[in-house]
């Protein structure tokens, strides 16, 4: 059921391809450590062509990861798994690292008890 919903700056240097299997290692990752299915894993990323970053430099650069579960797991674990995350990230966004100011982040927040979900069978 994990929502993966990564937004990032325009500038980043990674291909869409390389973009998606970063998604795929972080829902392989979510699979081992929270646990969950991987069929219900749904990621996306948003690219934000206007963004202003500290003092708007061309080099300067963003990755956020928004992650959303089902409540019900431990604080530390949900913490842990946020650093796994953000060494994922770090890993898959390499050249960018190397080549712009790059700031990576991660979040992950339990739904409410409001959310509703449809699946088909």
């Amino acid at each position: 059921m994990p929502h993966l919903v990564l937004e990032a700056s325009s500038n980043i240097i990674e291909t869409n391809e390389k973009i998606k299997t970063i998604l795929q290692e972080c829902q392989n990752l979510l699979v081992g450590k929270l646990p969950t299915k991987l069929s219900s894993c749904k990621s996306r990323l948003v690219l934000h062509e206007i963004f202003v970053l500290g003092d708007n430099h061309s080099e300067n650069a963003f990755v956020h990861l928004s992650v959303r579960v089902l409540k019900g797991r431990q604080a530390s674990l949900l913490s842990a798994t946020a650093v796994d995350l953000k060494n994922v990230l770090s890993n898959g966004f390499a050249k960018s690292l190397g080549h712009l100011k790059l700031g990576i982040s991660v979040e992950i927040t339990e739904l409410t008890d409001h959310y509703a979900s449809v699946s088909a069978t």
